[in-house]
């Protein structure tokens, strides 16, 4: 394999990737506590997912077939376009209840930070904590109730 900026940029890309599928998929179920609930939430962004793994598909064609770079380019492009694809249309977002705060973005947010709670009439819930603003967009009316109890019991 030669070490050019491109394959050397596409190694950071797939250790980047690597790591937010092992933290999402992993790590955030066992940190900071025990799991009380995870809600899958709906998916915003679709059309970012395919624009962005059609571009790696583009490139992959281009290096592989049409220009005949080097071989452990396209490898790497094919390893990054299947990682991405995973990332974007396999792996659901979900908020992650613990204990004594819930994740939600991959990141922390404790119940005694939240100041107020707002639920709009397209079903979007609204969180806000003394930096900003959360939107939790529920799949369905059962998974907004079933979040609506918990932050009503923890809070």
């Amino acid at each position: 394999m030669s070490f050019d900026a491109t394959n050397i940029f596409l190694l950071i890309m797939i250790a980047g990737a690597l790591l937010f599928s092992l933290y999402d998929g992993v790590v955030l179920h066992f940190w900071k506590g025990t799991t009380v609930r995870s809600i899958p939430l709906r998916s915003r962004g679709k059309w970012d997912g395919y624009i962005f793994v059609g571009l790696i598909t583009l490139l992959f064609i281009s290096n592989a077939f049409l220009r005949h770079g080097p071989m452990s380019t396209s490898i790497l492009l094919a390893i990054l376009g299947v990682l991405f694809f995973y990332i974007c249309f396999i792996r659901k977002s979900r908020i992650i209840f613990k204990e004594h705060g819930f994740f939600y973005a991959l990141l922390f947010f404790e119940y005694k930070k939240m100041e107020r709670i707002n639920l709009s009439e397209d079903g979007v819930l609204v969180i806000e904590t003394g930096r900003q603003r959360l939107l939790l967009f529920a799949r369905n009316e059962q998974d907004l109730a079933e979040m609506l109890q918990i932050f009503t019991e923890r809070s």
